[in-house]
């Protein structure tokens, strides 16, 4: 079977999506058929949303206008145009030197809370709302328009959690408070993670009284609990609600793109959402909204009219997984990248599942005893059988941190402890 996702985890400027071949419209969603299928790329772009992207940044909304206008011709001439922008392309030669740069303040940390009772809609919504904001930033040129996200309000100084990709080649930042009047204020970067799509903003509220969200637990999230996503869908439609359902958890970067383990969500997600803020029932942010895969799959030989549509799955980054990244960036202005020094694999030895070391890469690990075959069964007291979870352990302990790891050598278990090293302070 061969694999035609057409999906891009957020790592870069989008590319503007193939139209499908004849532009012919397409009949109407047809029951899905069993068997195996292939994703088919062309016919994927009619509906991606790829990284949501901030921006609105427009190309895949603006290809999505362009079929649409190719499928049905007889729009009156004088129909207002789609809200849309042209297509924005990275400069080639921007870096991020070329953001406005704000400086971290080690004094702000944030940390998760326990859920509290869960509390209807309404209420979910209008405790949320003063502690989210649209995110804009602008390119060098004003010809190369505007991406738009959304940002959750992380501290009441003016700090604001967000999307890398939001700010990724853009020169100049501002906020829009959704609540408090409608007055922009600028933004300066305080750091990111671009391979977590993470991005820290500040901007001085000037008088204005911010509410941080409520940030919540999101380890205690289960699958087929109700979640809700609020945001700024297509850039315009300010303070958009959406719900569903927890689909699954921890999905890793066969699955999502990204090695965090990420939310994967049926609440529907649009551009413009990034940034945004999945929440629990208690009102209380538990994801950041970050990406979504739609499309179109086919089996082999089978008419593009006979394709199924694949829609409702969204992706968000849990908050307990990125606030270690956060507080970092906080404190630092810089990421950072908490690992053991070794190559590894999930596996299972003699009916014991966990993690098998391949190879010793680090100092500290070869020098407290860990050798290539054994096999992790916890780390710092934690089960540990995907990489996932070992991960996480290792972003919540902290690069120069002391891991404790179970090791299964030979049939016997051994306690070996060293500290992680910074992965990203190695390259």
């Amino acid at each position: 079977m061969d694999n035609y996702l057409n999906y891009r985890w957020p790592k870069g400027p989008g590319v503007q999506p193939p139209p499908v071949p004849g532009a012919q419209p397409l009949p109407p969603a047809r029951r899905s058929k069993g068997g195996a299928r292939r994703w088919l790329a062309p016919a994927a772009a009619i509906l991606l949303c790829l990284a949501l992207l901030g921006g609105v940044s427009f190309w895949a909304v603006n290809g999505i206008a362009n079929l649409i206008a190719q499928a049905e011709p007889d729009v009156p001439d004088d129909a207002p145009p789609p809200r849309v922008s042209r297509e924005v392309l990275r400069d080639s030669e921007w870096s991020p030197d070329d953001l406005p740069w704000g400086k971290p303040d080690p004094s702000v940390t944030l940390s998760a809370q326990p859920a509290g009772p869960a509390v209807t809609g309404p209420e979910v919504y209008n405790a949320v709302l003063p502690s989210l904001v649209c995110v804009e930033a602008a390119h060098a040129s004003q010809f190369d328009g505007v991406s738009v996200g959304t940002g959750v309000v992380v501290s009441a100084e003016g700090y604001v959690l967000t999307n890398y990709h939001i700010i990724d080649g853009t020169v100049s930042v501002r906020v829009l408070p959704l609540e408090g009047g409608y007055r922009y204020f600028g933004a300066r970067v305080i750091g990111f993670d671009e391979e977590f799509d993470l991005a820290v903003l500040k901007f001085d509220p000037d008088g204005l009284e911010l509410t941080p969200a409520r940030l919540g637990d999101s380890d205690q999230l289960s699958v087929g609990e109700r979640v809700y996503a609020v945001g700024n869908p297509m850039g315009y439609l300010l303070g958009s609600m959406s719900t569903g359902i927890v689909s699954a958890l921890g999905r890793d970067e066969q699955e999502s793109g990204s090695a965090l383990g990420l939310i994967q969500t049926d609440t529907p997600l649009n551009p413009g959402s990034s940034g945004g803020a999945l929440l629990n029932e208690a009102g209380q942010v538990v994801g950041i909204t970050s990406a979504k895969i739609t499309g179109l799959s086919r089996e082999d030989g089978e008419a593009l009219e006979d394709a199924a549509v694949i829609e409702n799955i969204g992706l968000a980054i849990p908050i307990s997984d990125a606030i270690p990244f956060v507080n970092h960036i906080l404190a630092t202005g810089e990421s950072w990248r908490p690992a053991m020094g070794i190559t590894c694999s999930a596996a299972e030895v003699d009916g014991r599942r966990g993690i098998q070391v391949a190879k010793i890469t680090g100092d500290a690990p070869k020098e407290a005893g860990l050798r290539g075959g054994d096999l992790i069964v916890s780390a710092n007291g934690v089960p540990v059988t995907t990489l996932v979870e070992l991960r996480r352990v290792l972003y919540r302990t902290g690069v120069g941190e002391e891991l404790s790891c179970t090791v299964l050598r030979d049939g016997e278990e051994l306690e070996i402890s060293f500290a992680l090293m910074d992965s990203l302070k190695q390259e």
